[in-house]
């Protein structure tokens, strides 16, 4: 699926809701859910976050993430860091933005946090 407006994203996530809610209602036994909804519910996990995805489904976390393997990787783009303009103090700002839309910016004065492990934890933080 490739990436959605959140309104969008939202009303994908609603569709398939109701999709598992009338298998469930209409299924004569416990059953394995089938295929192709595990498929539908998968298909969000690249724009919405996978707990919020298993909570609207009634499904685990971890047979999603299961079913989900390992994410794609994105390639990182970098952007040219220049010296600070005059008027500003001496410090660090750095903005990342997930596949899914979320973004943290981190400010820094002049200590210099570990910004690979925090920016690493972001990103996997899903």
């Amino acid at each position: 699926m490739s990436r959605l407006p959140s309104s969008q994203a939202e009303a994908a996530l609603e569709h398939v809701a109701e999709q598992f809610t009338h298998w469930r209602q209409s299924r004569s036994r416990r059953e394995r859910i089938p295929s192709a909804l595990w498929a539908q519910a998968v298909s969000l996990t690249p724009v919405l976050p996978v707990s919020r995805i298993a909570k609207r489904l009634r499904l685990g976390v971890k047979d999603l993430k299961k079913r989900r393997g390992n994410p794609p990787v994105v390639p990182l783009t970098f952007v040219e860091v220049t010296a600070p303009a005059p008027h500003r103090s001496s410090g660090l700002e750095v903005e990342v933005e997930r596949p899914d839309g979320v973004r943290l910016r981190l400010s820094a004065g002049e200590a210099t946090p570990a910004l690979t492990a925090l920016v690493q934890t972001f990103w996997e933080e899903r």
